[in-house]
């Protein structure tokens, strides 16, 4: 299980980056962090340390593809509550606070659900060792790009 949830680290890292660049657009800055730079990246990062075969990538990066949509969704509408609870927690309601926070719980389950179940399509297309360097190189992935992009100026709110 702990392995599993790398999984939703890495997107969650990435969704980060793309609310960065976000933010940054919303108030006229130019912005160089691109999300699409950044999944084009880890396609090749996690392909390369899982030593993909051509037919191993066909039948995996649908299937991953298809999650990190999944998990995008759920990422952003918990981003979203977050903000509400952080700007408007002093004019909600108790039982808005309380449906906010229910939500957020039930979100975390869904997550999870998701991770189990695309960890039983993954073993579907792919050997488990090859699996288990999926989760390995999502971990390296997301350190390196914490490394690479910890002091830029798009990472950091303002």
């Amino acid at each position: 299980m702990k392995t599993i949830k790398l999984i939703s680290l890495t997107i969650a890292l990435l969704t980060i980056a793309i609310f960065a660049t976000a933010q940054s657009g919303k108030k006229g800055d130019h912005c160089p962090l691109d999300s699409e730079k950044i999944k084009a990246e880890k396609v090749s990062f996690i392909t390369e340390k899982m030593d993909l075969t051509v037919k191993e990538a066909q039948l995996f990066w649908p299937v991953y593809n298809e999650l990190d949509e999944k998990m995008d969704v759920l990422f952003k509408e918990e981003h979203k509550i977050t903000k509400e609870l952080k700007t408007n927690i002093a004019t909600l309601s108790d039982k808005e606070i309380e449906a906010k926070l229910d939500r957020l719980v039930e979100i975390k389950g869904e997550k999870s659900k998701l991770e189990e179940t695309y960890h039983e399509k993954f073993k579907t297309v792919l050997p488990v060792k090859k699996v288990a360097l999926l989760y390995q190189a999502d971990r390296e992935f997301r350190k390196h790009l914490l490394q690479k992009y910890k002091d830029h100026p798009c990472a950091v709110e303002k």
